[in-house]
C-alpha cells in the first residue's frame, strides 16, 4: 500500500507540477517530435502510475478480505516508524467497490468521448468527398468557399480539404507545400494522437497536465508537419502558403496548415536553431522522459528496500 500511495503522489506531481516545465521546454519547438514524446510520456506516466496504484489498492484489499488481514500502511517514507491500519473487512470491501467504480465511470467516459470525436470526423471526411470536388492527388477534394483554407480530417479514407478560395490563392509551389503538410499529419497519425488527448481533457478537465497537452502537442505537431513540408518541397514555398492561408479559424475536426501559431511558426522556419542548442536540448528532453518513465520503478525498489 505504501507503493501505491506513493505511486499516486507521483502521477499528482506529474499532473499539476509538469505542464509548465514542460510547457517551457517545449514551446520554441526546437525539437517538436521529441517535445511530442516528452508531453505524451508525462501523460502515460500520470495515468500509469494512477492505474497501477489502483490496481496495488485492490491487490491489497481484496486480499485482506479474502484472508481476514487488517491492510496496513508503512509510514516511514514520511518519518514515521509504525504501521497503520487504514481498514478492516467492511471498509475493505468499499474501497474495492469505489475504486473500482471510480475507475469504469472514467474509462467509460473516456471511450465514449473518443468514440464521438471519431464519428463526426468520420463524417466530416465522407460529407467532403459528397460535396467537394475529386482532385489528381489522392485524397484531395476542393470545397467550394469564399475563404482559403487547407485541411485534413481521418476517414475511411482520409480526407484533405482544399477550398477553391485556396486554390485561387496559392501557386502549384505552394499548395505542393501545403499539401504536403496536410499529408505529413495523416502520415504521423497526429489527429489520433490529438484525439486521445481531447477525451482526456473533456473527461478530466480539471488536471492541468490534460488541458494543457492539448493545446501544446497542438502546436508541436503543426511544427512536425512544417519541418516535414518543407524538407520536401522547401521553405519560402511552405512560408508563402501559410501566409496566405493565415487569419482563418480552424476547423475543429481538422489539422490546418494555418490553423494554429503560424507567426511564431514562420518565425522558427525563418531562422532556424543552431545544431549544438539543438543537441543540447534533445539530450535534455531524452533524460526528462528517460526520468520520467523510470521514477515508477525506483519508486518500487525504493518502497521494499
Amino acid at each position: 500500500m505504501t507503493t501505491a500511495l506513493w505511486l499516486l503522489l507521483y502521477g499528482g506531481a506529474l499532473a499539476w507540477l509538469a505542464p509548465p516545465v514542460l510547457r517551457r521546454m517545449t514551446s520554441q519547438g526546437i525539437s517538436p517530435q521529441l517535445g511530442v514524446a516528452a508531453w505524451l510520456a508525462t501523460v502515460a506516466a500520470t495515468l500509469l502510475a494512477w492505474l497501477a496504484a489502483l490496481l496495488m489498492v485492490i491487490g491489497a484489499t481484496t486480499d485482506s478480505v479474502l484472508k481476514g488481514n487488517v491492510v496496513t500502511l508503512c509510514l516511514e517514507l514520511f518519518g514515521f516508524s509504525e504501521h497503520t491500519p487504514i481498514a478492516g473487512r467492511v471498509g475493505s470491501i468499499a474501497l474495492i467497490g469505489v475504486a473500482t467504480l471510480t475507475a469504469g465511470l472514467v474509462a467509460l467516459r473516456i471511450g465514449r468521448c473518443l468514440s464521438r470525436l471519431r464519428a463526426r470526423s468520420h463524417d466530416h471526411a465522407r460529407a467532403a468527398r459528397i460535396i467537394g470536388k475529386p482532385t489528381a492527388h489522392p485524397d484531395v477534394v476542393v470545397v467550394e468557399a469564399d475563404r482559403p483554407a487547407a485541411y485534413c480530417v481521418v476517414g475511411r479514407p482520409n480526407a484533405i480539404i482544399v477550398t477553391s478560395a485556396a486554390i485561387e490563392s496559392l501557386d502549384q509551389t505552394q499548395l505542393k507545400a501545403v499539401l504536403a503538410h496536410e499529408n505529413a499529419h495523416i502520415a504521423g497519425r497526429h489527429h489520433h494522437i490529438l484525439m486521445v488527448l481531447r477525451a482526456l481533457a473533456a473527461t478530466l478537465p480539471r488536471i492541468p497536465l490534460f488541458a494543457t497537452a492539448r493545446h501544446s502537442v497542438a502546436d508541436l505537431l503543426e511544427m512536425c508537419a512544417d519541418d516535414t513540408a518543407a524538407r520536401r518541397v522547401g521553405t519560402r514555398p511552405l512560408l508563402a502558403g501559410l501566409s496566405a492561408l493565415a487569419g482563418h479559424p480552424a476547423v475543429p475536426d481538422g489539422l490546418a496548415a494555418a490553423g494554429t501559431a503560424v507567426v511564431a511558426r514562420a518565425e522558427r522556419l525563418v531562422t532556424p536553431t543552431r545544431w549544438y542548442v539543438q543537441w543540447a536540448h534533445r539530450i535534455c528532453l531524452t533524460s526528462v522522459i528517460t526520468g520520467m518513465l523510470t521514477t515508477p520503478a525506483l519508486i518500487q525498489v525504493l518502497c521494499h528496500h
